[in-house]
């Protein structure tokens, strides 16, 4: 039996995020893109998962699996209605859910904002508005009053890489569905200064709570001439917001697969060149764009390699390679996996996935880098944006004419390695 024991207050967990699992959350953007005449949307999100009605007996759920640690995400759409107004009666609700989580013997982890946005801010511009960082700063501390001293780890935005790219910058469907480099830029520098605001009001009310940015990394590789582009890419997906958490309390690192760009020599060549930057640029977006409908061009798995639903490569131990990427960036920082999970219909596949995750993090963690905790996305089969619910990432499987949950085999194995501390495997 070989035996990877994991250090003492490692944080073991699953994560939702509000628009993904709650259901007929009507006041957002995302509600408005799903129904938009020619939407790139597969299905609206509807009903969801009933979460916001049923997360009682879900919260009971993953604690009965041996779970010590929930990440969920609070709905500014909710919370927030109309500029200004802030409903109470959201904020009890989710204060009794973290209450509950305590009561529970799970760690609440809350997101302060998971991709979504309320309708009324997405009309004047989202996070193009000037006023939206200190409209999110605002959000925030109406927020952790009212969770008070309840909630001690915050990550205040889910991948905002991932928001700036894809709904800014046009890498994939994502309201409000811009295609431009100077728009994903300008996204880019607000979701920095949001999530800066946001940490220091945190802070400010809550000194001892841990505050830090979750962030969409993945595995890199590339030829001689994808390289410069490359890098390129990465420094604007992802270091821009490596940066931007320099003074957090931890890093949050969510990885699902392994990317790889070969490109022409040329290409390379052209990156290296100032007067090349804007074609690159250009490039970027349109390599992705393609790959997000797995149409390739130009970036590709290894031959052979095994595909998830979503069309990734299936790479468990990427996670690995960009939590070293995270510590060699931000050297002696917590780090903690806010997300690793695959979508697959062979739960049999989630478990191998969830082994060699494990697996190759127990090496990380060997080598001296400060891994605290390892949340696997998702908790429950749930709406999964642009893709509806065709994509099965759960642990808990659901039946949405029912909404009865049924946990699958990879719940109860994590589970039980999470009650153990430590990942069991035979020979």
């Amino acid at each position: 039996m070989s035996d990877f024991a994991f250090p003492n207050g490692f944080l073991w967990g699953t994560a939702t995020a509000a628009h993904q699992v709650e259901g007929d959350n009507t006041n957002s953007d995302w509600w408005a893109f799903e129904l938009k005449p020619g939407t790139p949307c597969k299905e609206p999100s509807g009903k969801a998962i009933e979460h916001y009605q049923r997360y009682p007996r879900d919260i009971a759920l993953l604690a009965g699996l041996g779970f010590n640690t929930y990440r969920f995400s609070v709905e500014w759409a909710r919370i927030e209605p109309t500029e200004g107004t802030f409903d109470q009666v959201q904020m009890d609700h989710y204060r009794r859910m973290v209450e509950l989580c305590r009561k529970s013997k799970l760690t609440p982890m809350v997101t302060l904002n998971h991709f979504t946005l309320p309708k009324w801010l997405a009309d004047r511009g989202g996070w193009l508005s000037p006023s939206t960082p200190g409209l999110f700063e605002r959000f925030t501390r109406r927020v952790v009053e009212a969770l008070a001293d309840r909630v001690d780890w915050y990550c205040t935005l889910n991948e905002p890489g991932m928001v700036a790219f894809g709904g800014y910058g046009g890498g994939f469907p994502f309201p409000p569905g811009l295609k431009g480099i100077e728009s994903w830029k300008a996204a880019t520098a607000a979701l920095v200064q949001a999530h800066k605001l946001s940490r220091a009001a945190i802070k400010e009310l809550r000194p001892d709570a841990k505050v830090g940015l979750t962030n969409a990394m993945q595995e890199w590789e590339s030829n001689a001439g994808g390289a410069p582009v490359m890098k390129y890419a990465r420094r604007l997906m992802e270091d821009a917001y490596l940066e931007a958490a320099v003074d957090d309390d931890f890093i949050g690192v969510q990885t699902y697969t392994r990317i790889r760009l070969d490109l022409a020599r040329a290409a390379g060549l052209l990156a290296n060149l100032a007067l090349g930057i804007p074609q690159i640029e250009k490039l970027i977006v349109d390599r992705f764009t393609a790959w997000q409908r797995n149409a390739g061009s130009g970036i590709s798995h290894e031959p052979g390699a095994r595909s998830t639903q979503m069309g990734y490569e299936f790479r468990p131990q990427a996670v690995a390679a960009t939590v070293r990427r995270a510590a060699q960036l931000l050297p002696g920082k917590p780090i903690i996996v806010t997300e690793h999970g695959v979508a697959t219909a062979d739960d049999a596949e989630r478990v191998e996935f969830i082994t060699e995750g494990l697996r190759s993090l127990h090496q990380v963690i060997a080598d001296g880098i400060p891994l605290q905790g390892y949340i696997h996305w998702s908790a429950f089969d749930n709406f999964e944006w642009a893709s509806g619910y065709a994509m099965q990432f759960g642990l808990i499987a659901v039946d949405r004419a029912t909404q009865e949950r049924t946990v699958k085999p990879s719940g109860r194995f994590l589970g039980e390695i999470s009650r153990a501390n430590r990942l069991r495997l035979p020979g």
